[in-house]
């Protein structure tokens, strides 16, 4: 039986793209005959069934797949959540942020640093990173972008470096995976696939990424879980003023009869009175009863009603706080900054830096041996979302030339420029000499 992995996609094309799919959301993929080959079950290095330590294990928390049930009514899911615009723009935001910084890998040798360049043939982490992380063919900004909203919705992400196969990186669900631990104290991480069997995978093959971490520090906490009551409140609001536009703007109203009516003869003048009137197309058109309803009176939308819809407004500032993110990159408020690179310098440290370290750290224990940890690291290329104009760019760029922090063919490097001849010196300005002791004397 083929097993089950999400976020996966095959990049080649099929007759029946139908059918491409079913291989995929099942974990196979069909070769050139069409036969199936199963793919995430032979990545297991080890499949046995451990005993659990059920009081050691950190406690889980379904709420997120299947919804929290709110003060306002409003169930409110990781689905549900995305519906509203404000949230699905943050996520957007954080997500394609994270995957448009290049990851690399790089190697400390004496004083001089140097990047890991992309093997194809070994498929080092450096290739992974920066070609594609995994046999389906995946982007780098793909998988990095699936790993932030697997992050940001359930507070965990799952990423498994299998050690059988060629070496790849693949995400596992996270309402599908958790770390548990065996009697002798050891953890694993337990998934399920879509033949319902767990499996046990080793820790030293999977980086868990964590956000609001718990008590244990060992399961993370979505963004969802503490802004659920704002998001069932947006939810609701939406609720009232589709309700609002789908009667036509038409505000509740009671009707007064002459004589008793039975329940059908009330539902059927109800209806009759919403058919006429209902809809944004019925908006204002005219009532006309016979002499049977003696009385008519309309609910007015009082001030408080109409503050209310303005709510969504508040609510939306609230969202915008949970994820972290300033007004104006939302399309709401004013910006207050006087450049680009001002503005991204601070969205950074207060926003993406909380998820960039973590990975960085996390990866340099989990993909590395302990030989290179001692040298080699990884870092986001942050500089990559400093946005600056091109007279900034160009003047920040002599700065670094003229006081030797970079050659000019470093420069032009960054701009995707060929290096010229003579272009790797370093440079600085005649009237400034090291310093020896306490003045400036040469120290020949």
């Amino acid at each position: 039986m083929c097993s089950y992995f999400i976020w996966a996609e095959h990049v080649e094309s099929y007759d029946n793209p139908g059918d491409r799919r079913m291989y995929v959301d099942r974990g196979c993929v069909p070769d050139r005959e069409g036969k199936n080959k199963m793919i995430i079950s032979k990545l297991l290095s080890k499949n046995t069934s451990i005993k659990e330590d059920q009081q050691a294990n950190p406690s889980v928390d379904y709420a997120p797949t299947f919804g929290y049930r709110t003060e306002t009514g409003e169930y409110v899911s990781v689905t549900k959540s995305k519906s509203i615009a404000t949230a699905f723009r943050a996520k957007n935001i954080i997500s394609d942020d994270v995957a448009k910084m290049p990851f690399q890998m790089l190697r400390k040798v004496g004083r001089s640093i140097e990047q890991v360049q992309p093997d194809p043939i070994t498929r080092n982490m450096a290739y992974l990173l920066q070609v594609s992380p995994n046999v389906w063919g995946w982007t780098p900004f793909q998988f990095k972008k699936a790993s932030i909203e697997w992050l940001l919705f359930y507070g965990n992400n799952y990423i498994w470096s299998p050690t059988v196969g060629p070496r790849q990186l693949l995400i596992l669900p996270a309402n599908k995976t958790y770390p548990v631990f065996d009697m002798d104290g050891n953890l694993w991480y337990r998934h399920v696939f879509s033949n319902n069997i767990a499996s046990y995978i080793p820790a030293v093959e999977i980086l868990h990424q964590i956000i609001n971490p718990d008590e244990t520090g060992f399961i993370g906490r979505g963004v969802i879980t503490y802004a659920r009551e704002t998001f069932g409140k947006q939810l609701s609001a939406y609720k009232a003023q589709s309700k609002f536009y789908s009667q036509g703007m038409l505000p509740a109203a009671y009707m007064q009869v002459g004589g008793e009516l039975s329940n059908e003869a009330r539902k059927r003048m109800r209806d009759a009175y919403e058919e006429s009137l209902s809809g944004a197309e019925n908006a204002y058109r005219l009532a006309i009863f016979d002499s049977k309803i003696t009385k008519f009176e309309p609910i007015n939308i009082q001030l408080k009603d109409a503050q209310f819809l303005e709510s969504i407004d508040a609510t939306d500032r609230d969202i915008c706080n949970f994820f972290g993110l300033p007004e104006h990159m939302l399309n709401r408020g004013k910006e207050s900054y006087a450049s680009n690179e001002q503005k991204y310098i601070e969205y950074l440290q207060g926003t993406l830096d909380a998820y960039l370290v973590p990975w960085e750290e996390a990866a340099r224990i989990r993909w590395l041996s302990s030989e290179e940890q001692v040298n080699t690291y990884f870092k986001f290329v942050r500089e990559s979302l400093l946005r600056m104009d091109s007279k900034a760019r160009a003047d920040s760029m002599a700065v670094r030339i003229q006081n030797g922090m970079m050659t000019p063919n470093e420069a032009r490097e960054k701009d995707d420029m060929s290096a010229y001849p003579s272009g790797d010196q370093y440079y600085m300005a005649g009237n400034i000499l090291p310093i020896a002791g306490g003045n400036n004397e040469s120290t020949d």
